[in-house]
């Protein structure tokens, strides 16, 4: 996995650890926004965009690969927080809890998807 993917998946579970600052701590909410923001649809994103907007491509084409991920984390993060509440137990820290689960689960997914294959060997016909 390249570092791009370490760092989204491992941003989710450092954010749930910051919920268990004071409620009015500053880092608590710089921290819960830019992943609410970003990592959740950086991770779809590495899933199913078929060329990354980071590497080689234009100004244009970083600009829509940016609105694209924070539409997709401002969507995602709607429907965990919406499940949640309709269920009667929405709370910041379980809304997170998912939330970083399905960043991780997707860049996985994702460095599974783009590992090199072995060639696939036909049998050997020996009749």
């Amino acid at each position: 996995m390249t570092w791009t993917r370490w760092a989204v998946a491992l941003s989710g579970w450092v954010a749930l650890a910051v919920t268990l600052l004071p409620e009015t701590s500053p880092l608590r909410w710089a921290v819960t926004v830019l992943f609410l923001l970003v990592c959740p649809g950086l991770a779809a994103t590495l899933l199913w965009a078929r060329q990354s907007f980071v590497s080689g491509a234009g100004p244009a084409r970083r600009v829509e690969g940016a609105v694209l991920v924070v539409g997709v984390s401002l969507s995602l993060t709607a429907l965990a927080a919406e499940a949640l509440f309709l269920s009667d137990v929405f709370t910041l820290t379980r809304t997170m809890l998912a939330l970083a689960a399905l960043s991780s689960l997707l860049v996985l997914a994702s460095a599974l998807r783009d590992r090199p294959r072995r060639p696939h060997r036909a049998p050997v016909n020996e009749g």
